[in-house]
């Protein structure tokens, strides 16, 4: 009688339980979609050599979708295609919504819509799913992005910014006589990621981002639990160049937490059997990434069904020094805003007195109204401007700021 009894209060248990679970899915709500490779090609056996713009950084494809061409973003970052809710692409059809995670790791849950028909080169892609994506400022120079979710499908391809082209190819041994350094990648979120070692003997995964303009960047949290835990060697091959507090990496929700961040240069940047020496770099609060500034370097081919990167230095030999820099200052949408996002202790902006949370109120006595005519001022190298800038106490003040040429590919 007794273990009917306990059977029974298992079972009262039990229904409860899944009844308090049922809300989840009830009424009109849906499970997430998952990520998805259900769209076909128009083409089989076929080697497509795409013409493409190197700009700031960012790989931009032509894209024609209903009989308009458009620019889309390379990036292996994004898992799939992205579109943008301010520049809708007529056609597209409500597929569900999916869970998203932005450059700065923060998790969202946005819409997802299936393309129409989109044309890359001479091969179409039918079903094609995109994420709908809000952006902080809106650039007329990128209309999408194309993501990962085209290589995963199974096509190879090699980046070669030189001579300003990409090659799409479904052949599984076109690439297989070609000489490289090679190293293998896994999956994370549906994004290659590859094993690096920036210093000492620390390595870690790292994602292989061309969504991203910079060389490098090591989270900082990593950075400081590498130094804790190796010892006296952990920082071998690592200079600190500066320290400042702040923010500056920017996602799709916003800009990363405020926290320290170093400027760092790295003796050799390891990727397999090949060393980037000279490296720049800045800790951030976002993931750890190898970026797109990359590709100035050699040639870089990707080959899904082996999960390899493959790259080719334009000059041969086993390393290359990269000397890049780092901005002394950086901006951010603060409320629609721009504001000082970070700035280097000592450098020449912080000497002349910026500090991280001012906002620009104006530019040589023009008037800034958003973040995003900020972004579009279109500031010349080497010249100087007088900022007038709201400081977090509240006063006003009128500062002076040079954009500093960069002396590098950048």
């Amino acid at each position: 009688m007794r273990r009917r009894a306990a059977f029974i209060v298992c079972l009262l248990l039990a229904a409860a339980f899944f009844a308090c679970q049922r809300p989840l899915f009830a009424g009109r709500q849906r499970p997430l979609l998952t990520y998805n490779l259900n769209f076909q090609l128009s083409q089989t056996n076929f080697v497509d050599t795409i013409a493409i713009d190197w700009e700031r950084h960012q790989v931009l494809v032509p894209v024609t979708i209903g009989g308009r061409e458009y620019r889309f973003l390379f990036d292996t970052g994004a898992s799939q295609c992205v579109v943008y809710d301010d520049a809708p692409i007529e056609g597209c059809r409500h597929a569900g919504h999916i869970p998203s995670y932005d450059a700065i790791g923060r998790r969202d849950t946005v819409e997802v819509v299936t393309l129409p028909p989109m044309t890359i080169g001479s091969t179409t892609f039918t079903g094609c799913q995109a994420t709908v994506q809000h952006r902080t400022v809106r650039r007329h120079d990128i209309d999408g992005i194309v993501g990962f979710s085209l290589i995963a499908k199974g096509l190879s391809a090699k980046i070669d910014v030189r001579r300003q082209h990409l090659i799409l190819t479904d052949r599984r041994d076109f690439f297989s006589r070609e000489t490289s350094y090679t190293e293998r990648y896994r999956l994370n979120y549906n994004v290659p990621y590859v094993r690096v070692n920036p210093f000492g003997r620390y390595t870690e995964q790292v994602m292989f981002d061309t969504g991203s303009r910079q060389f490098y960047a090591i989270n900082a949290t990593s950075f400081q639990r590498a130094t804790a835990r190796r010892g006296a060697d952990a920082t071998d091959g690592v200079q600190l160049l500066g320290r400042a507090f702040g923010r500056q990496a920017i996602g799709f929700s916003g800009a990363e937490p405020a926290g320290e961040l170093l400027r760092l240069k790295l003796s050799a940047l390891r990727f397999g059997d090949f060393l980037f020496t000279d490296v720049v770099t800045a800790t951030t609060r976002g993931g750890s990434h190898l970026g797109a500034a990359m590709l100035d370097y050699g040639t870089l081919t990707i080959l899904p069904r082996r999960r390899l990167l493959c790259f080719q230095p334009y000059d041969g030999g086993n390393q290359c020094a990269v000397r890049n820099e780092q901005p002394d200052i950086a901006f951010i949408d603060a409320d629609g805003q721009p504001a000082v996002g970070m700035v280097v202790d000592g450098s020449t902006p912080y000497q002349r007195g910026f500090r991280p949370g001012d906002v620009i109120i104006s530019i040589d006595d023009r008037p800034v109204s958003s973040f995003s005519q900020f972004v579009g001022w279109g500031f010349e190298q080497g010249r100087e401007y007088r900022f007038l800038v709201r400081h977090q106490s509240g006063l006003t003040e009128e500062l002076r700021w040079v954009r500093r040429p960069l002396t590098t590919k950048e």
